[in-house]
């Protein structure tokens, strides 16, 4: 009875109606639209297939030093230490071991790199008629010595990582696919289609992308619906009742959250749904997974939601909706930030926002397997514990032994000016 007086309140919340309104709008305008035209198969005679990152030392040497060289000609590096972006600027101290290292692995001096006053960064210019045009960066000659072997080279790329502070381009995690990509031939390509084909039958890859899209709102919403509920009891003045009623702490608290969780959960089912029917109708005849949108969802998208209605429960009733709206959004913004040094292949055990933004690779997402098992139950058991902690909060008021850090703040206040 609890659980569906629960469920009516989060359903009829505006807030809620908000989260359902966002989804829809992120479905249609994101995934639908991508889902115009089947992916077509790769033929013989096609101009171009695409890269793939292969450890070849020819390729990736001369790439990586070119690479290393121009960030010190920059001064700042670009790395993803723990996950997040961080633009890294050396200390002079830092800046002269750098040095060595790139003279060891090009021949360069710290005076030729010091003095070189032609850098040009790689990138687009305005050319004539207003139009840009791509030009090829300007850093000085590179001779890489017969003498240095491969894997020489390779700890001098650990050593610039670990003088930038670790995660960056030169990192054995980043570096084959920043320095080493390859085109791909039709073989690697027509292998790869079949993989979408047969082994992810085909809505298995869509079932990624919808994931993929829909996942960065549902990092983020439902920590909305969750604070504004936690709000409104205290504005109507229901908090007193509900305290005053004989049911447990824990009954009550975990209660609200399966029924904001099993609710947040509808526009989820009811857009897979659509997207399953959208994916049928573009491959007529084809054997699909019919099951793949709702699984792929189960493991990828309720996780968030567990962890966002946790965090907008606990940090409500510890402080105010507002902080943790505030709370969860830095959280999901750093993840979304981090996420730039790539959508696919960039999924980490800790990772909030997993992103999978191709129709293909699920070689690499397969390769990815142990870390997103890891990720998904390791935010499942946090959103457990937090709700744990809430269960506490929540006793301590019931009991008048806590009120929120925000009333100790005002009775502070109040006994100072006394």
């Amino acid at each position: 009875m609890l659980f569906f007086k629960e469920c009516k309140k989060v359903i009829f919340s505006l807030t809620f109606i908000i989260y359902f309104a966002v989804t829809l709008a992120m479905y249609f305008t994101q995934f639908h639209n991508d889902c115009g035209e089947p992916l077509r198969k790769p033929g013989p005679s096609d101009e171009y297939y695409g890269t793939v990152a292969r450890e070849i030392p020819e390729i990736l040497m001369p790439n990586a030093a070119e690479g290393l060289v121009g960030e010190y000609l920059s001064g700042s590096f670009s790395a993803y230490p723990y996950g997040f972006y961080k633009n890294v600027r050396l200390s002079e101290n830092k800046k002269f071991r750098l040095a060595e290292v790139i003279t060891e692995l090009s021949g360069l001096t710290a005076y030729e790199l010091d003095n070189f006053e032609d850098y040009q960064e790689a990138g687009y210019v305005m050319g004539d008629n207003n139009g840009f045009v791509y030009v090829e960066a300007n850093i000085p000659e590179i001779n890489i010595p017969d003498s240095l072997t491969y894997d020489r080279f390779r700890e001098l790329m650990r050593e610039a990582d670990k003088i930038i502070g670790g995660g960056s381009r030169y990192s054995d995690e980043f570096i084959v696919g920043n320095f080493s990509l390859v085109p791909r031939t039709y073989e690697d390509a027509l292998a790869e289609y079949e993989r979408f084909l047969y082994d992810d039958k085909i809505t298995g890859a869509y079932a990624r992308l919808y994931c993929d899209y829909i996942g960065i709102d549902i990092a983020i919403l439902p920590v909305f619906v969750a604070a504004a509920l936690a709000g409104f009891d205290k504005k109507s003045g229901m908090e007193q009742l509900v305290y005053s009623r004989k049911v447990s702490s824990g009954k009550l608290v975990f209660t609200r959250f399966l029924a904001l969780v099993t609710v947040m959960a509808i526009p989820i089912i009811i857009t897979a749904a659509i997207a399953y029917f959208k994916v049928k109708s573009i491959y007529p005849g084809e054997a699909l997974d019919n099951f793949a949108f709702f699984r792929c969802a189960a493991y990828w998208l309720v996780p968030n939601i567990l962890i966002s209605t946790a965090v907008g429960m606990l940090v409500t009733e510890i402080m105010s909706g507002m902080i943790a709206i505030f709370v969860q959004g830095a959280w999901w913004f750093m993840s979304i930030f981090a996420a730039e040094g790539g959508l696919t292949g960039e999924i980490k055990p800790f990772t909030l926002v997993m992103r999978h933004n191709n129709l293909l690779k699920s070689d690499v997402f397969a390769m990815e397997m142990k870390s997103i098992i890891f990720n998904r139950l390791f935010f499942t058991v946090l959103s457990v514990v937090l709700v744990t902690l809430t269960v506490i909060i929540y006793e301590m008021k019931r009991r008048g032994v806590f009120n929120g850090l925000s009333d100790l703040r005002k009775n502070s206040g109040r006994k100072s000016k006394a």
